[in-house]
């Protein structure tokens, strides 16, 4: 039996209110508007970014094995490089044996769903994250309807939560969306097309054929998690699949938007939270055909926990739409003589140190048990210094406090001011460190902080970009609401 062991997502804090969309951009007449928000990526963030995050709090379930992976794929409709391998960077951060195949994944909304198809019809432990942070044209419906957000699944290691029950993924050159070549926006073509050929007629189909593989009737199934971003159109699903006793999975789309490839994920990791041992799910998706997956709740699922309850509620609104812009380099601005300092691209270097800059491993000295960031062959104490006594020592869960902290509106920042100060980690060290995310200004020495994997610094003329990690608040600030 292939089965699901655990589910991770993650969300980002930025919360930006379709009400600030249309009052910036609803004069145009376009799409822009409507009730609730879109999840919005800070400036530090990307879709390798998110697809880590989303991935450790996979790998912090159920006791999981590491060591056992054989295999992961990173799914994303919005890839960082189309070369080198977005993969090898997740892989690197999240500090995954060396024989682990790692594979990129695209093309489709539904290149998620696609990659944990394939991991559950094969035999060995696959982690499968997705993760998207669409770039829309302004003041289009695809911008108040999107969102950012990932989302990752391990299959085959650990406990089983949701055991495989069958699936099929149909093909189809049914386009409603597409990103040519050199072109930075997608374009999406009328949502009747989407309704009728994609979600009336295709959708029903790859139902009844998962069913069939998994030698189930309609009325076996208790849910349907399935994005569709067109009003009204999902009960209509339900009724031509003949899914009687079925109930829709909410849709996320007030809270976060569609956060595309990992979209069905996330409404799935939400769905669980009130789900019973036993219980069906069908999990379906359209992008260029239809992915349907058949899965049933284990006993595990009442101790199911993905953090999301959290990630929803601890968001915050943002009201600045031109945040969105400008964190997605639609436009241009006068970054000052102190944004104008190349990046060094130091491919060799970063290559080389790749455990201590990516995995965040630093050094445990055997002699003293002193811990120090970075690593080295030396290793100092309080009566000299130790030569080649440090083992490795992985600092990204060992979390900390601040020592200091300054909040400095002078140096260059995409988010002024510039947030940084030496951290105390917990069980020894000390390192300067930057502090982010929206509220990084409203830290103080004593606060307890973790630690993210958030770009470094980016060089706009190349592509560029460095990875580091760098230190958020451990308590997040209370909920806040939007209409």
């Amino acid at each position: 039996m292939t089965y699901i062991s655990a589910i991770g997502t993650y969300l980002p804090r930025l919360r930006l209110s379709r009400s600030a969309i249309a009052s910036a951009v609803g004069w145009l007449g376009g799409g822009s508007g409507g009730k609730g928000t879109r999840s919005l990526a800070f400036w530090d963030e990307d879709s390798i970014t998110m697809g880590v995050e989303a991935a450790r709090q996979c790998l912090a379930q159920g006791g999981a094995d590491q060591t056992a992976l054989r295999q992961l794929v990173f799914a994303t409709t919005t890839p960082v490089f189309r070369e080198p391998q977005n993969a090898s960077f997740v892989h690197a951060a999240l500090r995954l044996q060396a024989d682990c195949l790692t594979q990129d994944a695209g093309g489709t909304a539904r290149s998620g769903l696609l990659a944990l198809h394939q991991a559950l019809e094969q035999a060995s432990p696959a982690l499968v994250v997705a993760a998207d942070m669409p770039v829309t044209l302004a003041a289009s419906a695809a911008e108040a309807r999107s969102g950012d957000g990932a989302a990752a699944v391990l299959v085959g290691a650990g406990q089983p939560l949701l055991s495989y029950l069958g699936g099929v993924s149909m093909a189809a050159p049914l386009v409603d969306r597409y990103q040519a070549s050199g072109h930075e926006a997608g374009v999406e073509w009328e949502e009747r097309w989407l309704r009728e050929e994609g979600f009336m007629t295709l959708m029903p189909q790859a139902i009844a054929a998962a069913l069939q593989r998994a030698n189930l009737s309609p009325d076996a199934i208790d849910c349907l998690v399935m994005p569709c971003p067109i009003a009204g159109c999902a009960p209509a699903v339900l009724k031509a699949a003949g899914l009687a006793k079925a109930r829709l999975a909410p849709t996320l789309a007030q809270e976060t938007g569609d956060t595309g490839s990992g979209h069905a994920l996330l409404m799935l990791a939400h769905a669980l939270g009130g789900m019973k041992a036993g219980e069906t799910i069908l999990l379906a998706q359209l992008g260029q055909g239809a992915t349907v997956l058949v899965v049933q709740a284990q006993e595990g699922i009442a101790d199911f926990k993905t953090g999301l309850a959290a990630q929803l509620s601890h968001g915050l609104v943002e009201d600045n739409y031109l945040k969105l812009v400008m964190f997605r380099g639609q436009l241009a601005w006068d970054r000052g003589l102190r944004g104008r300092t190349a990046v060094n691209e130091a491919l060799s270097t970063s290559y080389r140190y790749h455990e201590a800059l990516l995995g965040f491993v630093g050094g445990r000295c055997r002699e003293t048990g002193r811990v120090q960031f970075p690593p080295s062959r030396l290793s100092a104490s309080g009566t000299g210094f130790h030569l080649d006594t440090l083992d490795p020592y992985p600092l990204a869960d060992a979390g900390g406090k601040v020592a200091t902290f300054t909040a400095d509106r002078l140096a260059f920042s995409r988010h002024p001011p510039n947030c940084y100060g030496l951290v105390d980690f917990n069980g020894g060290g000390r390192l300067m460190m930057d502090f982010t995310d929206p509220d990084a200004a409203g830290l103080s020495g004593g606060d307890d902080v973790r630690f993210v994997f958030r770009i470094k610094d980016m060089d706009e003329r190349t592509g560029y970009r460095r990875y580091f990690w760098k230190a958020v608040s451990a308590h997040p600030a209370p909920p806040t609401t939007s209409d």
